[in-house]
């Protein structure tokens, strides 16, 4: 899961963007969010998909090169 949270905060430092204001336009919690970056969450489709329409990336942008496919 550590891959995917590289990507998300990846994708979020490309934008710019802070945690809270990803977690907002995602519409989850900041908490989620951290979890999901330090690669202790990260398995709730609907939420990653909520994440990748924030970042402005297709959900399998998060998962490209993981194992956990």
């Amino acid at each position: 899961m550590t891959d995917l949270g590289t990507r998300v905060k990846s994708f979020r430092l490309q934008q710019k963007m802070s945690v809270r204001e990803l977690a907002k336009r995602a519409g989850v919690s900041v908490s989620y969010v951290y979890a999901v970056e330090s690669g202790h969450r990260g398995h709730n489709i609907v939420k990653l998909g909520k994440i990748a329409k924030a970042l402005g990336v297709p959900v399998s942008a998060l998962w490209e090169g993981s194992d956990e496919q």
